[in-house]
């Protein structure tokens, strides 16, 4: 018999990542429902007496600061409903599974950020069982790797671009911890770059500001508003290069990658471990560490761009990280049966322990 599988947060507006993950639970069999202090007042989350469900926590660490702030402070309120759930989880005799999604909750304010490590290594401890989406950190965290699934599966390639020189996006919600400021201090004037998304007004205007005072406005173009799913992927499927710069050692894995796969030609990355990783795996992903590198590293992929513009990373992106190798290893981590692992998974686990 399949578990009931307790899913918080049950949606989440920034990305597909909960649904996605609710549509392979499904498709494993599972019952699938919210685990939130109303349904727990109402007393629906009766499957949470039993050994054999499953709980399933993401970012409850966000709970504790202010929502909506560039600079995020602890909320008192959000501080009540953090404690209210992490004594259900110690309460429940469902196993209790916590994804380790960042290393600390983004952009709080740097004299609280202390606040955010201690809740994210509290939950680790509180959690059965951890689970990572960058098989570097399994070791650290004691975590089973699971692959981040797809946005969406794409059933072909982008098409081969034809624009004369490569075009750049950075695209969803537009937050300082993903260091656009940064990548504009330094952005080449002759490389076409689109930042789309959301954002904090005080930030926006400082994008803007470096746009002017570089003189970047024939390059770069901002768009500041909430696009639809279908919006999103109709113009990240008009660009070659999707750009991630955020902030060294904010998150394991950036959700916006897993967007990328099927509607770009190359990835533009922040070296962190999952992308190191993910180069021995996939082809078209560029890497940068330092913000001064971004420069030299936009200019030589517009150089080579008549070379390189048939680079495809989907076919490999989708043998990891796609519907057969999440399902497989979804399958094997809840020890439902007709489930190996998966052939990602069992590479990942040569490499690093997990």
């Amino acid at each position: 018999m399949h578990p009931i599988v307790f899913v918080s947060p049950f949606s989440n507006t920034e990305n597909p990542y909960i649904a996605r993950q609710q549509e392979l639970l499904r498709g494993l069999g599972c019952e699938v429902r919210p685990l939130s202090l109303g349904s727990l007042v109402k007393g629906r989350c009766w499957g949470l007496a039993s050994p054999r469900n499953v709980v399933l926590v993401h970012w409850l660490e966000n709970r504790l600061f202010k929502k909506g702030r560039a600079q995020r402070r602890p909320s008192v309120t959000g501080a009540a409903q953090f404690c209210a759930y992490v004594t259900t989880l110690v309460i429940a005799r469902a196993r209790v599974v916590y994804v380790v999604h960042d290393h600390d909750v983004h952009d709080v304010q740097d004299s609280w950020r202390w606040l955010s490590t201690r809740a994210i290594r509290l939950l680790r401890r509180v959690a059965d069982s951890r689970v990572v989406h960058d098989p570097s950190f399994a070791e650290l965290y004691d975590a089973t790797y699971l692959p981040h699934p797809l946005y969406e599966e794409p059933t072909t390639s982008p098409p081969v671009s034809s624009h004369g020189v490569p075009r750049f996006a950075a695209m969803g919600a537009i937050r300082p911890y993903k260091c656009l400021d940064a990548v504009l201090e330094s952005w080449p004037p002759d490389a076409p770059l689109l930042i789309a998304g959301t954002g904090d007004p005080a930030y926006m205007a400082r994008l803007r500001e470096i746009v002017s005072r570089r003189g970047l406005e024939g390059a770069v173009t901002i768009d500041d508003r909430f696009l639809s799913d279908d919006e999103f992927f109709a113009t990240l499927g008009r660009q070659d290069v999707l750009l991630l710069p955020h902030r060294a050692g904010a998150n394991l894995v950036s959700g916006a990658f897993f967007a990328g796969v099927g509607h770009v030609r190359l990835v533009l990355a922040r070296r962190t471990p999952f992308i190191a990783w993910a180069q021995q795996h996939v082809p078209g992903i560029e890497s940068f560490t330092d913000d001064a590198e971004i420069g030299p590293v936009v200019r030589r992929l517009v150089d080579e761009w008549a070379s390189t513009r048939e680079v495809d990373l989907t076919p490999q992106a989708v043998a990891a990280f796609g519907e057969s190798a999440c399902r497989e290893a979804y399958g094997t981590f809840l020890g439902l049966p007709a489930h190996g692992a998966s052939r990602v998974a069992a590479d990942a686990s040569h490499e690093e322990r997990i």
